[in-house]
């Protein structure tokens, strides 16, 4: 998944811009403070040369046209960004990429998903980023629905089943990217952010989907292409759940704990090595509980090995069905 470039611009974004609905995402070539120093040191070069205000007056307008001509620049790739529709393109694609071996194709799908997620990366502010990652999302989208239609033409016997439990899930892909976006809201970076999870909600989905088709197809090659802990875990018709999302930093991870009972934790976690599997460490953000998240293909659990008492019990392991 190449969400690097993407993070590095969210890190770049809220360290210098704040939660500013216009704030864009700064240039990593060149800093907003280089440029700065580039136009104060020109301007002060121009003025120690002519020793006249009438060229100072001369440049200072040459400044407001280029100042002008930049803003233009600006709305026309933010006009163009909100116009370009790659939505038969994209549709194309995914027809394009169907296969007989699963695998593959979800390894093509991620190519192509990467694709557009570097469109977006690239853009050239928060804004034209925020109009550009819808098409990320359609990628999955797509994707699962051309593997509903294989399904529907190889197992017309349980299709209905499938696409009912489809069509159940499909409802609550909003709240659950909504849930999973919490650590942006109220940034100018959360649109971007709110389309990854829901993207990565239809990529589960589409992961899901081609297992069954496997199983149809007699696909025993079939296996995950990737197998990244993100996710929301818990039924998500249910208020009980573990949300895990990209850290800031690599190898690190947001996490959130929500239990039935209202209460949560917030807190950061880390990949740690063990003789029988991974798992991911936990530490609250105040420090008052740490513990240990193990995930699987169907599920999530948490154990609290330090806490006061106030949300979890020491010792006691919470679980936390179905991943999404």
């Amino acid at each position: 998944m190449k969400r690097k470039l993407i993070l590095a611009l969210i890190a770049m974004t809220l360290v210098m811009s704040g939660c500013g609905k216009d704030a864009s995402a700064p240039d990593e070539s060149s800093s907003v403070f280089e440029k700065i120093d580039q136009n104060e040191g020109s301007n002060q070069e121009a003025g120690d040369a002519s020793g006249q205000n009438a060229n100072a007056d001369a440049a200072g307008n040459v400044d407001a046209n280029t100042a002008g001509n930049t803003d233009g620049a600006d709305s026309a790739n933010q006009t163009s960004a909100e116009t370009d529709d790659y939505t038969e393109q994209i549709k194309s694609e995914i027809a394009a990429l169907a296969s007989d071996s699963l695998t593959d194709e979800l390894v093509a799908v991620n190519k192509l998903y990467d694709k557009y997620a570097d469109m977006t990366a690239n853009a050239s502010d928060q804004a034209e980023m925020n109009c550009l990652c819808q098409w990320e999302t359609l990628v999955w989208e797509d994707e699962v629905t051309s593997l509903l239609d294989r399904l529907k033409e190889k197992d017309s016997e349980n299709y209905n089943s499938i696409y009912s439990e489809y069509e159940n899930w499909l409802k609550y892909v909003p709240s659950m990217a909504e849930k999973m976006t919490y650590v942006y809201e109220g940034g100018s970076i959360y649109p971007t952010m709110y389309s990854y999870n829901e993207a990565m909600r239809f990529k589960r989905e589409a992961y899901v989907l081609a297992s069954t088709l496997a199983d149809v197809t007699g696909d025993v090659a079939f296996s995950f292409p990737d197998n990244s802990p993100c996710g929301y875990y818990g039924d998500y018709a249910g208020d009980s759940y573990i949300l895990i999302t990209e850290g800031m930093e690599g190898g690190s991870y947001a996490i959130k704990i929500h239990f039935d009972n209202s209460k949560e934790l917030i807190g950061y976690g880390s990949t740690e090595d063990a003789p029988e599997s991974e798992y991911i460490s936990f530490v609250s953000d105040d420090g008052s509980v740490e513990g240990r998240i193990d995930c699987f293909a169907l599920g999530a659990s948490f154990y609290a090995s330090v806490s006061d008492g106030a949300v979890v019990n020491t010792n006691e392991t919470y679980e936390f069905s179905f991943k999404y």
